[in-house]
């Protein structure tokens, strides 16, 4: 296994590569697509993506500097929330996103095929077709919602 060597705050730390990466995102990573009712929109709906990982402290920082060394921006947390006290880290923004798709080889299949409906809904929200109701429509089919 190679391991990339880096050095934060003056500690010699290990980053993951490409690869390793990319067999990260395919694995474990989570894309989610989430539509709720939204009284300040136009067509009483919000599509929100994400990317959330979970793992211990260690493997998410890891990660973290990894995506940030391709300007992929996350959040990290030690505590998800009350209930859930582990640490995740996340990945949303358009922009974020979008890179963090075109980071994924279409040739390789995921863990749990989210990834191929995660990419055609990042396109859709993208082009802004999300805030029309033809938009709204075509998430929800490729959700397997309608």
């Amino acid at each position: 296994m190679i391991i990339n060597d880096t050095w934060i705050m003056g500690e010699k730390t290990n980053m993951f590569n490409n690869d390793q990466l990319i067999g990260i995102l395919l694995s474990i990573a989570k894309p989610e697509i989430h539509v709720s009712r939204a009284a300040n929109t136009n067509i009483g709906y919000r599509v929100r993506i994400r990317v959330n990982i979970r793992g211990n402290k260690d493997f998410l920082l890891g990660v973290q500097r990894a995506l940030d060394k391709k300007t992929i921006e996350t959040t990290f947390k030690e505590k998800e929330h009350k209930s859930r006290p582990r640490p995740i880290l996340s990945i949303g923004g358009i922009v974020n996103l979008y890179k963090l798709c075109d980071l994924m080889p279409s040739n390789l299949p995921d863990a749990k095929g989210n990834w191929g409906t995660l990419k055609q809904v990042v396109e859709i929200v993208d082009n802004g077709e999300h805030h029309t109701l033809e938009g709204l429509d075509k998430i929800l089919q490729i959700k397997g919602e309608i």
